[in-house]
C-alpha cells in the first residue's frame, strides 16, 4: 500500500524506514513551512503538500507531536486513503486506526527498523492494520479505547522512566565521586533487565529490597537526606518490590 507520511520525527523514520525495507511504495512527506526536517531526501521521496499527498496515498500516517495530531487530522482534504497515527496516548481519528510501537525510537536518519517489534493497535480497518504489521514483520495485539490510558502508562514505565532512574543513579554515582560511569550503569540496567526477563519468581529481583535487609536501606535513606524527592522514590520503589515479591507471582503463557 502505497503511504504518505505526514511529520518528520522519529514515528515517521521509523514507518519510512519500515516501508523502503519491504520495497512498499512511499508518496511523499508532508512537513511544516517551518521544519528543518531532512527525512524526505533521507527516504528519497517528495515533499508534497497535503492535497497533493491526500490523492495520491493509500494510507495516511500522522507522525507528529501527540497535541497536533487532531489540528493536522483536521487539516487533511477528503481521501480515500484510511488515516492512522503512531501515539500511545491518543484515540484514532478520522475513523481509521492507531498503531503505536511499543519501542523506544531512534532519532531521525539513525538506524531504524520495526521488525519484531510489537505495534499495538487500536480503532477501525484491523485487517489491514495486522497486514501491514505482518509485512514489515512486526507482532500485532490490540487495545481497547478505554484500555489505551493504562496501556500507555505502562509503555511509560517500561520506557521513560527506567531512562529517569537511570538519570538518578548517574547524578548519585557522581556525588559519591563515580565518574564517567554512564556506560556501567547501562550494562548494570541490562543484566537487571536481562535477570527479569528470565524469572517470573522471586529470582527477578536483586538488591537490598528483595533481600528485606533493613539495615542496608537505612543507611541509603541516611545518605539521600538531601535529596527529599529522591529518597521518596527510593521508599516506593522498594515498597514495590516488597509488595510484588509477597503477592503470588504469575507464571507466563
Amino acid at each position: 500500500m502505497r503511504l504518505g507520511i505526514l511529520g518528520g520525527g522519529r514515528a515517521a523514520w521509523a514507518f519510512g524506514s519500515a516501508w523502503k525495507r519491504i520495497g512498499w511504495p512511499l508518496s511523499g512527506v508532508w512537513l511544516r513551512d517551518e521544519s528543518h526536517s531532512h527525512i524526505a531526501e533521507l527516504l528519497d521521496t517528495a515533499r508534497l503538500d497535503l492535497p497533493d499527498l491526500a490523492r495520491d496515498s493509500e494510507l495516511l500516517l500522522i507522525a507528529v507531536s501527540d497535541r497536533a495530531i487532531p489540528e493536522v487530522a483536521e487539516a487533511i482534504p477528503e481521501t480515500e486513503a484510511l488515516v492512522f497515527h503512531a501515539s500511545g496516548a491518543l484515540l484514532s481519528v478520522r475513523g481509521g486506526f492507531s498503531l503505536h510501537p511499543l519501542k523506544s525510537l531512534p532519532p531521525v536518519g539513525e538506524e531504524s527498523d520495526l521488525g519484531g517489534t510489537l505495534l499495538v493497535f487500536e480503532g477501525e480497518h484491523r485487517r489491514t492494520a495486522k497486514l501491514m504489521a505482518a509485512a514489515i514483520g512486526a507482532r500485532f495485539c490490540e487495545v481497547s479505547p478505554e484500555q489505551k490510558p493504562l496501556y500507555h502508562a505502562a509503555a511509560v514505565f517500561g520506557s521513560n522512566y527506567v531512562a529517569a532512574v537511570l538519570e538518578i543513579a548517574e547524578r548519585l554515582m557522581a556525588r559519591a565521586g563515580v565518574d564517567n560511569a554512564r556506560e556501567d550503569l547501562v550494562a548494570l540496567a541490562l543484566s537487571a533487565i536481562a535477570n527479569w526477563s528470565r524469572h517470573t519468581d522471586p529470582k527477578r529481583f536483586t538488591g537490598p529490597a528483595a533481600r528485606g535487609d533493613r539495615d542496608v536501606m537505612a543507611t541509603h535513606r541516611e545518605a539521600l537526606r538531601e535529596d527529599p524527592q529522591v529518597a521518596q522514590i527510593y521508599e516506593l520503589l522498594a515498597d514495590e518490590i516488597a509488595g510484588s515479591l509477597l503477592a503470588r507471582p504469575k507464571e507466563r503463557v
